[in-house]
């Protein structure tokens, strides 16, 4: 009799681990569905008593509104500065991590921890040096200027997590390619880079996120509207008379679809990366 009531537990923990998973799926997939639904919604039937769950009759109007609209050119600039602010930020952590990682040298320990304290102190503190910065070297208002601004972000947070990664790389791997003949620039780049491509997948991930939906520095930096990010298009579509729901709604989807899509795409990288960061197989 114990046998069928062991069995009967195990199967009852197993579908309330499941309810629990398509519960918390629900919480999570539902907001993301009703933008959807309600950016396909006229703007009369987007506020109804009782709320219309589908669209009668979907519409795209509010799509058409962001293409001929700003928002359409913010999309693109949003686009230009993530690539540019995650190639080169990866790039910078990448020589970083590695130097940190595999090579002694003085003030290797300072260094390191120097860069990765620098993400203690709250972004509203370091705003207005940088902003003197910037200005002094004729960055503001620039898309360049923002781009290397989103290194306070990324750069200490994206350098350690790379330090991890090249951490996991065995000593006797590199001294081998030595004692073969390798120089150290193709052993950095015919070795060490392919064993990390899962981290650096995953922390090119994580400096898109970071530099796709940031708004501070957008809207700090930035005076001209032509040079708009998404995040600041997406502020200005509410203002004290308004709120531009349906338009709010589908700029919203569009705004989250590329980085779901991204993740899709790279989530097997993703969580190889995750895990050999935290010590696993590379």
């Amino acid at each position: 009799m114990s046998a069928p009531t062991i069995e009967y537990e195990s199967r009852g923990r197993r579908y309330l681990r499941y309810m629990l998973i398509y519960v918390i799926l629900a919480l999570v997939l539902f907001p993301v569905f009703w933008i959807v639904v309600s950016s396909l919604k006229p703007p009369e039937n987007i506020f109804t008593t009782p709320p219309q769950v589908l669209p009668k009759k979907p519409v795209l109007i509010h799509y058409q509104e962001f293409v001929s609209g700003p928002l359409a050119s913010y999309f693109v600039n949003s686009v230009y500065v993530t690539i540019g602010a995650t190639i080169s930020s990866v790039g910078l952590s990448v020589l970083a991590g590695y130097g940190w990682a595999k090579f002694e040298f003085r003030g290797s320990l300072f260094t390191s921890t120097v860069v990765i304290l620098s993400r203690i102190f709250p972004i509203v503190v370091i705003l207005v040096p940088l902003f003197q910065i910037l200005r002094g070297f004729g960055l503001i208002n620039t898309h360049p200027g923002l781009i290397v601004s989103f290194y306070v972000y990324t750069l200490p947070l994206t350098s350690w997590m790379l330090k991890g990664f090249f951490e996991n790389i065995p000593d006797n791997v590199l001294r081998a390619a030595r004692i073969d003949g390798f120089s150290e620039l193709q052993i950095f780049l015919r070795i060490v880079l392919p064993m990390v491509k899962p981290g650096i997948i995953a922390t090119a991930l994580f400096s898109v996120t970071i530099a796709w939906q940031e708004l501070l520095f957008s809207i700090t930096f930035l005076q001209d509207s032509e040079l708009y990010t998404m995040p600041v298009g997406l502020l200005n579509l509410t203002n004290q008379f308004q709120i531009q729901w349906g338009l709010m709604m589908a700029t919203s989807f569009i705004f989250m679809a590329p980085i779901a899509i991204l993740f899709i795409l790279s989530q097997k990288y993703f969580i190889q990366g995750i895990k050999g960061g935290s010590g696993g197989a590379i």
